[in-house]
């Protein structure tokens, strides 16, 4: 049982790169990103139930992670009358994220929380200009702008909380937080870039999918090493 979640993780991080090598992705797109995000959601349940007791932080991750999963489904779907649904509940795992690095479990950052608002305005203002000067957004690709402070205040509170834990002890948990947060940034930057008109380099046609699928990962996995 204590190894499961290892190798949940494990397969999670590898099936979007297999699913792409194979070509399955491009034939059963929708069914295997479902699959995919399913893998992640098992990897924190299996951490969830190694521990042998839950824990808010377990219960707030699994909360995220599951809010992650509509999201997929949503944006994913056939129609784009769903397009707002799936960006909802990506929004709420993102907030659900960032409160539990912020005020849950044993290497919180509410010790931070004025620096960690602080760098998050400044990341914010940045993206903003960048992306209104560098990148065409219209229509519902604007909501990026919008969709972008809920996005980077996760990141910075994954940091703050990956920062503590490695500072009292926990370099596992640490590097969890720290690699997931980074991953989850990097994706939403290169999906940003996309829906802006610029052209990504060949090599990272698939990034977005393998980055993504790897945060979401690392943040369950993130449960086992609480």
């Amino acid at each position: 049982m204590k190894t499961l979640p290892l190798i949940f993780a494990a397969i999670s991080v590898l099936m979007p790169f297999i699913m792409q090598k194979t070509g399955l992705s491009e034939k059963y797109g929708f069914k295997i990103k479902m699959l995919c995000a399913a893998l992640y959601l098992v990897t924190g349940a299996a951490s969830a139930f190694s521990l042998y007791r839950a824990t808010d932080y377990s219960l707030m991750m699994l909360a995220a992670l599951v809010s992650g999963i509509f999201g997929d489904f949503f944006l994913s779907y056939k129609n784009d009358r769903y397009f707002y649904i799936g960006v909802l509940f990506f929004a709420l795992g993102h907030i659900a994220y960032s409160y539990t690095f912020l005020c849950i479990g044993d290497y919180r950052a509410d010790t931070y929380t004025a620096c960690v608002f602080a760098v998050t305005a400044v990341l914010t203002l940045i993206t903003v200009l960048l992306a209104k000067t560098k990148l065409r957004l219209k229509g519902k690709k604007n909501l990026l702008l919008v969709y972008a402070p809920v996005l980077i205040l996760a990141f910075v509170c994954s940091l703050a909380s990956g920062f503590v834990a490695v500072g009292e002890g926990n370099p596992l948990f640490g590097a969890c937080l720290i690699s997931g947060g980074t991953l989850f940034f990097a994706s939403d930057i290169m999906i940003g870039v996309g829906k802006g008109g610029i052209n990504r380099p060949g090599f990272l046609h698939n990034a977005v999918t393998y980055t993504y699928f790897a945060a979401q990962t690392l943040f369950a996995l993130s449960i086992y090493f609480q």
